[in-house]
Order: C-alpha cells, then sequence, then structure tokens
C-alpha cells in the first residue's frame, strides 16, 4: 500500500524536485548567492519527512543524502566544482525516474541507487554504503512448512544446551580449518534442523533454517566461506544461548534483524540450487532484492533517462508532427486531381521524427517511421503507385506509433521495454482508451457516492425515504459496468453488498451495530478504490479486494 500511496503526493514531490534542480542551476550561475542553495535544502528536507512517512527507506535516504552534500557545500567543505554539481544534478534527475518507478512498477530496487548514493558520500569523504546495507527483504514472511512446538522449560533448556555444545563443535572445527570446512559444515547444518524442530514456529527458527540454506550452499560450492559468514556464524552461538538461559521466554523475541537480513544476503548470492537455498529464495523473494547485474544496470539506464515530465514535453512536440502528417495525408486523399510531389515534404519531417523516437529509446518505432518514409519517397519518386492499400498501411503504421508515443508520454522510461517487445499497440494499451475509462469509473464513482446519504439518513431517523430504496438500482448499476469491464471479483463483492443493504435496511428496517456499519463502509471505500486503480491509480487490487472480502464476511 506504501506504493500506492506515494502516487497520491508525488505530484508534489514532482513540483518540489523540480523547484529543487531549478533552484541548483541558479547557484551554479551565481556562486556567489547561496539563497538558492538554502531553498534547495528546505525543500529536499520535506521530500525526506514524506519519504520517510510513506516507509520508502531508499528514495528517503537518496534525498537525505542530496540535502546533507548541499549543507556541506554551503558549510565551504566541498569544493565548488563543475563535477559535485553533475553528480547532484544527476541525483535530482534520477530520483523522481525512481519515484515514478516505484508508483508505476511498485517494486523497489534499491540497489541500483547504490553507485548513486556512494557517489554523494565520496563527495562528503564517508565511507561507500555495501550492498548488504541496502539489501531489505520482508523478514517478517510466513514460512510454511514451521510446525508448532511446545516443549516444557525445563526440557527446552536441557535441550538448547546439548545443541549449543554440538554447534560450537561444528564452529571449531570451521575455524580452526576454514580452507576444508566440508565436516564443520556438515555438522551445523544438521544441528540447524534439530534446532528448527524443537523452536517450532518461533521467530527464531528464520534464523536455524536461514543459516541452514547457508551451510547447504557452502557445501554445494554455490559460496565462498569467509570471515563475514564466520562472524555471522559466531553470532548465532548468542542467539543459541538466549534460549539455553531464558527457555520459552526467549522464543517470542524476535530476533536481531542485522543477522536474519545478513544471512539471507549470503543465502541470495548462492549460485547453487539445493533444496533448502531455493526454499529460502522463494518464501522471502530474495531475487526481487538482489536482482542480477544484467537487471541491475538496465534498472540503472532506465533511471538515468529523461523522467516523464520531460518526456511529455518531447511527445508533445512529436504530437504536433503527428497532425501535420495526418493533416497532409488527409488532403492528398481528399483531392480530385492530387499529385504526390504533395507528399515529398514529409519523407524529411517523418526522418526527423524517427531520430527523435530513436533518442527516446524507441528502436522498433524508429524502424518502423524509417519504413514509412521510405514508402512515400517510393510513391513520390513514382516507384510505388499511391493506392489505398498503400496508404492504409502507412496511416496504420504511423497510428501504432502515435500510440505507442501516448504510452511512452504517461509511463516514462519503465514503458520502452514492452514497447520494444511489442511494437504493435492497441487502443487499450493507449492514454486515449484510458480517457473513455475514466469517463464510465466517474459516472460508477458518482452513483456509489449518491448510495451514502440515503443510508446515513435512515441510519440516523430510521426512517425509510425514496432515495434509501434507490440505493440498490444505484449499486447495481455500477456492479453492471463492473461485469461488463470483467471485473467479475469485484463485480460479485458489490453484489453481495447490495444483497445485504437490501436485505438489511430496506426489508428488515433495522440499523446494524455499530462494528458492522464500520464494516459496511468500508467496503463501500474498498469499492471506491478499486474504481480508482482502473482510472490510473497504481494500487494493488488484490489487495484491495483481499480487504474488502474481510470486511463482506463480517457483515455475513
Amino acid at each position: 500500500m506504501k506504493y500506492s500511496a506515494l502516487t497520491w503526493v508525488k505530484i508534489t514531490i514532482d513540483e518540489s524536485l523540480k523547484q529543487t534542480r531549478q533552484a541548483l542551476e541558479q547557484f551554479v550561475e551565481y556562486p556567489s548567492d547561496t539563497a538558492p542553495l538554502q531553498q534547495c535544502v528546505t525543500w529536499l528536507h520535506e521530500i525526506y519527512g514524506a519519504l520517510k512517512v510513506l516507509e520508502l527507506e531508499t528514495a528517503a535516504l537518496l534525498v537525505q543524502d542530496i540535502e546533507l552534500t548541499i549543507k556541506t557545500i554551503l558549510a565551504g567543505k566541498i569544493e565548488n566544482s563543475e563535477a559535485t554539481y553533475d553528480i547532484l544534478m544527476r541525483s535530482l534527475i534520477q530520483l523522481p525516474n525512481y519515484l515514478d518507478h516505484l508508483a508505476i512498477v511498485q517494486h523497489d530496487m534499491p540497489l541500483a541507487l547504490l553507485p548513486l548514493l556512494n557517489s554523494l558520500r565520496a563527495l562528503r569523504k564517508q565511507k561507500p554504503l555495501t550492498a548488504n546495507s541496502l539489501f531489505t527483504p520482508d523478514l517478517y514472511v510466513t514460512v510454511p512448512h514451521f510446525k508448532p512446538v511446545k516443549l516444557p522449560d525445563e526440557k527446552l533448556k536441557k535441550y538448547m544446551q546439548q545443541m549449543r555444545v554440538a554447534y560450537q563443535k561444528g564452529l571449531a572445527v570451521l575455524f580452526k580449518n576454514p580452507k576444508q570446512p566440508t565436516e564443520g559444515l556438515k555438522f551445523i547444518y544438521t544441528v540447524m534442523q534439530r534446532l528448527q524442530q524443537a523452536t517450532g514456529t518461533a521467530p527464531i527458527t528464520k534464523v536455524w533454517w536461514a543459516t541452514e540454506g547457508l551451510m547447504e550452499a557452502l557445501l554445494q560450492k554455490g559460496l565462498v566461506l569467509n570471515k563475514p559468514i564466520l562472524s555471522l556464524l559466531k553470532q548465532i552461538d548468542a542467539s543459541i544461548n538466549q534460549i539455553v538461559t531464558h527457555g520459552n521466554s526467549a522464543l517470542n523475541v524476535v530476533p536481531p534483524k542485522a543477522l536474519l537480513n545478513n544471512l539471507l544476503f549470503f543465502v541470495a548470492q548462492a549460485r547453487s540450487k539445493g533444496k533448502q537455498t531455493v526454499a529460502i529464495k522463494t518464501v522471502f523473494q530474495l531475487g526481487d532484492y538482489l536482482p542480477s547485474e544484467v537487471t541491475l544496470a538496465a534498472a540503472r539506464l532506465m533511471f538515468a533517462g529523461p523522467d516523464i515530465e520531460l518526456m511529455k514535453v518531447v511527445v508533445t512536440l512529436l504530437k504536433d508532427d503527428f497532425a501535420r502528417v495526418e493533416e497532409t495525408l488527409d488532403i492528398f486523399n481528399r483531392a480530385d486531381n492530387h499529385s504526390t510531389s504533395e507528399l515529398s515534404q514529409l519523407v524529411d519531417l517523418l526522418r526527423d521524427m524517427a531520430n527523435t523516437l530513436g533518442l527516446l529509446g524507441l528502436s522498433v518505432q524508429r524502424k518502423s517511421m524509417l519504413t514509412q518514409a521510405m514508402l512515400i519517397l517510393d510513391i513520390t519518386e513514382g516507384r510505388k503507385n499511391p493506392e489505398m492499400p498503400v496508404l492504409l498501411k502507412i496511416a496504420n503504421a504511423l497510428l501504432k506509433i502515435s500510440a505507442a508515443v501516448d504510452i511512452l508520454s504517461v509511463q516514462g522510461v519503465h514503458a520502452k521495454q514492452r514497447l520494444q517487445q511489442s511494437p504493435d499497440t492497441e487502443f487499450s494499451e493507449t492514454p486515449q482508451f484510458g480517457i473513455v475509462l475514466g469517463v464510465a469509473v466517474d459516472e460508477a464513482k458518482t452513483e456509489l457516492a449518491q448510495v451514502i446519504q440515503p443510508i446515513v439518513n435512515f441510519i440516523d431517523s430510521g426512517v425509510q425515504d425514496d432515495s434509501l430504496l434507490e440505493v440498490p438500482a444505484r449499486l447495481r448499476q455500477v456492479e453492471g459496468f463492473l461485469a461488463v469491464a470483467s471485473h467479475d471479483r469485484a463485480a460479485n463483492l458489490l453484489r453481495q453488498c447490495n444483497d445485504y443493504i437490501e436485505r438489511v435496511f430496506i426489508k428488515e428496517a433495522i440499523v446494524p451495530p455499530e462494528n458492522t456499519l464500520k464494516s459496511l463502509a468500508d467496503v463501500l471505500i474498498g469499492i471506491e478504490l478499486y474504481l480508482d486503480t482502473l482510472a490510473g491509480n497504481p494500487m494493488d487490487t488484490e489487495d484491495i479486494l483481499d480487504g474488502t472480502k474481510k470486511k463482506l464476511l463480517i457483515l455475513g
């Protein structure tokens, strides 16, 4: 939901970042006036606060580093150089692209920002961040195969003491001969399995499981035993000792976050395909948090590209050119005695447009545009007749390119990969379709809004009126829209809600208890949020519908 919440404040953040870039440019032009830099600090601090509230930690970290770097410039501790401003400007360009990625794709990729963060830290002569400092998997996921276990306190303490002795024995073997670790690794692997059996679903069991996966990867040569791993294994001894000392009460304590996080970081790097390693990577979705270098390189290129605001400017100019091409072709088609020379002006224009498409990264569309330019050149030079099928083929190709450009203006660099995979862009993918859908969604939301007041009036007075009797029909209108648009699950949930309203408020004419009324309100809000997603707000639709279903269960 934090990515969904970002969409509500992103316009304000983008505007503040735009002003920050302009202020930085002003300072570079007149370095004796530090007022623009002071204003940069104010804007950045506000953005940092908003991102922290949204729990977008990596984005907040980047904003904080930009702010600290500008403060260091103001303190005279960083040289006013072109390289300094280049890094700051790159940061201010990549940040909105990164936020676009979070809002549209709804998936974080913090490691893609690591080089930029370390460039800023290098300006301040700070120690660089390591990859595992930006490795932030969800540590609270449920592990499906753990089973509840409850041993008596003394029995648990005694057993854990035995396991600790066995663990220390395996650890001693590793430290004594790290170049031939097989015996020690096998020993620890077995201990971890037995610890899982003893602690069941307790939070600490995830540490034993992650360590088991780490041992498996080391045994299968998917990782190399090193000092950081040995240091982690020493920390595990302390976790075992906590249970030896405190028994069952220690099982309720959340394990050290850094310990589990670092264990998973090494498992994520494992090249082996062992059963436990694969299971851990799957459950914690480690591939999402430690992607391949190829994926990271692609993301960095994406973040470094022009932001959506700049993209819209370029697209607006391109759309003007499309309009000129369309007008020229239309006049040519309607003329009784047309001359092919009238089309000659389009050849250079289409080639220029193709070059612009190439700069935007739309290589497939660029190639198609050049093909249309060549077709028109063939027509003007008499090598091809201006027959209707040929002209329709050109027009159809231009429409597809125009649709791709429209998508690019809305989704920015994040649409490039999909547009290159499928050059045929359907109307349902374009912003024009979004406009049509938006109108229908607005009407559905209006109907939904008009059912609230009659229900509130009945709750206050206990008296039914005509507006209350119209509520089921209004909700059926919204349900029908959802069904026609193939959003069957949402339509079904709304139908159940409507059935409840019709039965309780109209047929039985009773006012439900307060907690039930709150659940009903939550259901209607959930449907409204779902309608918002159809209008383009990138929220998690399944999450919304799951929550709505839970509230419906309370209604019975």
